[in-house]
């Protein structure tokens, strides 16, 4: 998340097995948090759940505020518009957008009657077939927050990429207290990706039941070592 429309009315969502937006899972939320590049500060984020209508939106905003970051006025914006079906968030449109050194982009539109998703990375086109509801990896923490707060086991989602759909696992590591960007701390229970034995990358959540399942910090650790960590400053 840090680096890396439409049904016409209730009645065609309904015919589709989507959830109409009074029976979703999750509440919107609106949050801010600090980005620190190896525990030295780098950026803000802000993280937007919100209700659209017949559908819902997600979107993250990210912005270098400290050294190179700032120098190059490096942002990234991403925006997933989804529905809730059976409790998990299906894509309906995906785009992500990167402005640094190099520009990079992503988009994908899911055609859920021809069962096909329209995927454009960096200007190259490509369908990937849906066989099932799949979601985009920016839906994943909403995914992981309704299946924490129902005290689900088996954390599991087809998520569209590039060329295919991915079988994304993650595990659960337990209970940390977390240091927020206030300094104060917080229980999370922390959720991990599972790459599997020998991956060089890796994906940690940290979600608070306080918090309404919310992430209060997310890392990322890349193959060179490098720490890209989000930190929760302050929620709404």
């Amino acid at each position: 998340m840090i680096k890396r429309v439409i049904a016409a009315s209730l009645v065609a969502l309904a015919a589709a097995g989507y959830a109409a937006p009074g029976t979703a899972p999750l509440t919107g939320f609106k949050a801010d948090y600090e980005v620190l590049r190896n525990g030295k500060p780098l950026g803000k984020a802000t993280l937007d759940l919100h209700n659209a209508g017949n559908d819902w939106e997600f979107v993250s905003d990210t912005q270098g505020t400290s050294g190179m970051a700032a120098m190059v006025g490096a942002e990234v914006h991403e925006k997933s518009t989804f529905t809730w079906n059976a409790n998990k968030p299906q894509c309906l449109t995906y785009a992500y957008s990167q402005k640094a050194l190099k520009t990079k982009s992503t988009s994908i539109t899911c055609d859920w009657n021809a069962k096909t998703a329209n995927v454009d990375d960096n200007g190259k086109p490509a369908t990937v077939s849906l066989t099932s509801p799949a979601m985009d990896r920016h839906l994943v923490p909403l995914a992981l927050m309704v299946d924490l707060k129902a005290g689900a086991q088996s954390l599991d989602y087809p998520v569209i990429d590039k060329s295919h759909v991915d079988d994304q696992q993650y595990l659960q590591a337990g209970h940390e207290n977390v240091t927020l960007a206030s300094g104060n701390t917080i229980d999370a229970i922390k959720v991990t990706r599972d790459r599997g034995a020998d991956a060089k990358r890796s994906t940690t959540y940290w979600f608070a039941p306080q918090k309404n399942w919310m992430p209060v910090q997310i890392e990322q650790v890349e193959k060179n070592g490098e720490t890209i960590t989000m930190r929760l400053a302050s929620a709404k």
